[in-house]
């Protein structure tokens, strides 16, 4: 009955809801069913969480199997920084920063059932979904990095596409705070937009919303110092970035002593650049690298 009267007060919203419901559904049966995934990736999204918030922006209708595939590449990516960094090291305690909605904290969860995650996000209600969903700590972020307050160490530490949206000053600022959170051989792995999103916006074929100006002043800062970044219009301190790779390791090496362990260009969605990051001994993690 609560359901009839719901339907019809709020149809469209009901609607909404259960079609997105549907999409995923079919999206999971399809990939489960298809060559696309190995036996281990099937196992892994069969017990994924299909629980998506409406307000969910990563999620565009008739695209939920390019959702869960998103959160697949993510594991796949952290699978293999994790083989090429830490060698045996347990992974205990994770930050997923930022959490958003849950795209990749989805399938860490399944990925690491006994982990302790810690999410952050500046959005309250993505982080409120994430605690009660997810069953995760849940930590305010701040758009200041350098006023980012969270207590503990991770061995494995998560940033999705948020580096590909701030520019060089705060990248470093964020990069110092992943540093000094990272337990002893811990894995920071994180993404960034490189020379694939340079030719795509040069050819147009993705502009990322940036104005005709903000697109060249992204290639001319790339082009000049290796890292090109410009507001997206009418926002302050939110855009697009793009790095390429040799100036991304003077940026972490300026931040604090670690190592590159793990880089893979287009590695996340075949579209965004992915580091591994750690601050082993430098031998051990050469050594563990060439193995």
């Amino acid at each position: 009955m609560n359901f009839i009267r719901k339907l019809y007060h709020h149809p469209k919203k009901i609607l909404r809801v259960l079609y997105r419901a549907a999409d995923f559904r079919s999206a999971k049966e399809k990939l489960l069913f298809s060559n696309a995934l190995s036996d281990e990736e099937k196992a892994l999204l069969s017990k994924v969480s299909l629980r998506v918030h409406r307000n969910d922006e990563m999620y565009k209708p008739i695209d939920a199997r390019h959702y869960l595939s998103v959160g697949l590449s993510a594991v796949r990516c952290i699978e293999n920084a994790l083989d090429k960094s830490n060698g045996d090291k347990a992974v205990r305690h994770i930050l997923d920063f930022p959490c958003g909605y849950g795209r990749v904290l989805r399938f860490l969860r399944v990925r690491f059932p006994d982990a302790n995650i810690t999410v952050s996000d500046i959005n309250p209600v993505a982080l409120d979904f994430c605690k009660r969903i997810f069953s995760v700590k849940s930590v305010m972020s701040d758009k200041d990095f350098n006023k980012l307050s969270l207590s503990g160490k991770f061995d494995l530490l998560w940033c999705g596409s948020l580096i590909t949206h701030i520019d060089e000053k705060a990248t470093t600022d964020l990069l110092k705070f992943f540093h000094d959170h990272l337990s002893p051989g811990g894995l920071c792995v994180f993404t960034t937009h490189g020379q694939t999103s340079v030719e795509w916006i040069q050819g147009k074929r993705e502009t990322y919303r940036l104005t005709e100006v903000a697109q060249q002043e992204v290639l001319s800062q790339f082009h000049e110092k290796g890292y090109g970044y410009a507001d997206y219009k009418n926002q302050r301190g939110i855009g697009i970035s793009v790095v390429s790779h040799d100036r991304m390791l003077v940026i972490a090496r300026s931040v604090r002593q670690w190592n590159e362990t793990f880089y893979l260009e287009q590695g996340w969605d075949n579209h965004q650049d992915v580091y591994g990051f750690t601050n082993a001994e430098p031998g051990a993690a050469a050594e563990h690298a060439k193995a």
